[in-house]
């Protein structure tokens, strides 16, 4: 029981871009990018008004992905943008969702600017009380168009992964 899965949710590929380098850098086949039954805006206005409200609500939309057993990974990695301070949306609902009773947990979260310190902390609070142990996370900002900073910030997180 000592694999590795990484759960996360991508609205504009900056997550995406980091889940599948952070696979590769951890030899990890278990890949699972949430999608929801409804679509979130990727453009406009509507993208931050949508996605920052329901964010802020605390909502769970309900997913397309069937949410992972998690029973027989010992590492959980949780990917996510920031929304608005906070964890995505969909993100909500596979925490809700999902079992962490003596899990290891690894996060990681990528903001348009700025720390996402407040995303990684609400993710570490909700984990924590299903039974996570929260051992590292990462912060990281723009990685599709800041590439080498985030491949350097994805090479020293996948070095704390078990």
């Amino acid at each position: 029981m000592s694999e590795t899965i990484i759960v996360y949710y991508s609205l504009e590929g900056n997550i995406d871009f980091v889940a599948k380098n952070l696979a590769e850098k951890i030899s990890s086949k278990n890949l699972v990018r949430l999608e929801t039954v409804k679509a979130y805006p990727t453009k406009g206005l509507f993208k931050f008004l949508h996605g920052g409200k329901d964010a802020m609500k605390g909502f769970k939309p309900e997913l397309k992905t069937e949410i992972p057993d998690l029973s027989k990974f010992e590492n959980i990695v949780i990917g996510t943008p920031v929304w608005a301070s906070r964890p995505s949306a969909p993100i909500n609902t596979f925490i809700e969702k999902s079992d962490f009773s003596g899990k290891n947990v690894y996060i990681f979260a990528s903001s348009m600017g700025g720390s996402a310190s407040s995303t990684i902390e609400a993710i570490s609070s909700q984990v924590e009380k299903k039974g996570g142990k929260v051992i590292s996370s990462v912060s990281l900002v723009n990685p599709i168009k800041k590439q080498e900073e985030a491949l350097e910030k994805v090479a020293e997180f996948a070095k704390s992964i078990k």
